[in-house]
């Protein structure tokens, strides 16, 4: 499918005290630099937006989804900045391979944010994350996980 939109998934991990872990996007990136984000990025030829999520969460923080649940997907907030795009979220909610770390270059750190901590942050990707992190910790606690 060419229809000039670019589609992405993004990872909201859920730790055992119901915080989500985020990205905050480093200042180069073209979209969102300097904002916190989702853990993910463009779904590339041939791959589900499920492998997708997985590929970069391994990239990007070097763990594995085990467990993990879609919650929707969003068209970019700002497409007069970043372009058409459409992002597929997930709640993840398990992962092997220890606990996540910042590889790479893609964030300038991530950090892990309570409900109320992420409703104070200020400079947050364009998405609804504080609903989205709501829907994954739910997912979390109805799981048992």
């Amino acid at each position: 499918m060419n229809d000039g939109v670019v589609r992405t998934v993004g990872a909201l991990l859920v730790d055992a005290q119901g915080r989500v872990l985020l990205g905050l996007r480093a200042a180069h990136k073209k979209a969102w630099p300097n904002h916190w984000d989702a853990i993910g990025g463009r779904v590339e030829a041939g791959e589900t937006p499920a492998q997708a999520m997985i590929r970069e969460v391994g990239e990007e923080i070097g763990v594995v989804p085990v467990v993990f649940h879609e919650l929707g997907s969003v068209a970019e907030p700002r497409p007069d900045l970043y372009g058409q795009s459409i992002a597929t979220l997930y709640a993840v909610t398990s992962w092997s391979g220890g606990e996540p770390r910042n590889l790479g270059d893609e964030h300038a750190r991530i950090a892990w944010f309570s409900e109320q901590q992420l409703a104070e942050l200020n400079a947050v990707a364009g998405y609804d994350y504080q609903r989205f992190a709501k829907l994954a910790v739910e997912r979390r606690i109805a799981s048992n996980e």
